[in-house]
């Protein structure tokens, strides 16, 4: 009677380590990403006034994100254009004098933003904010990342099945 109660003391205390292994690496599981081995890339299309919140989420850890504030350029454009005069002659050279005057981290700006408008054109984004997982889905009108992961993997998953 003895060794039946410590036996089933032992598999009971196996069966415990099991479940308590089960619940702390079942999440693990399901938090990886749905699609193993492929390379994982997020490109987030906004404004600057609906900039992107959540990068920092778990789940994108791993993922390389670009962000892109597409009105980057617009907003360049408007600045190098205001207060100018109405002479066609003397705008050219006073918007050419403020182009050479950009420091480079306006310059990297109006670039990035120039990309991102390509990228979207690729893509065939036609409204903002958008958010392009793997090049293969876009999700519109979202900017928390985490929201938009979420939607990507139920869509995976949908896929998949």
């Amino acid at each position: 009677m003895a060794s039946i109660v410590l036996r089933f003391k032992t598999d009971m205390l196996a069966i415990f380590h099991s479940l308590v292994r089960l619940m702390l690496f079942w999440p693990l599981a399901f938090s990886l990403p749905v699609w193993s081995g492929e390379s994982f890339s997020v490109e987030v299309f906004t404004t600057s006034e609906r900039p992107a919140v959540g990068a920092d989420y778990d789940q994108l850890r791993a993922a390389n994100v670009s962000t892109y504030t597409v009105d980057s350029f617009d907003r360049l454009e408007s600045r190098l254009s205001e207060g100018l005069t109405a002479d066609p002659e003397a705008a050219k050279r006073e918007s050419l004098r403020r182009i050479q005057q950009l420091d480079d981290a306006r310059m990297a700006s109006v670039k990035k933003a120039a990309i991102g408008l390509s990228k979207a054109f690729q893509y065939n984004v036609n409204r903002y904010p958008a958010v392009v997982f793997n090049g293969e889905i876009v999700i519109y009108g979202v900017t928390d990342l985490s929201k938009a992961f979420d939607l990507y993997v139920g869509w995976k998953r949908e896929r998949s099945r």
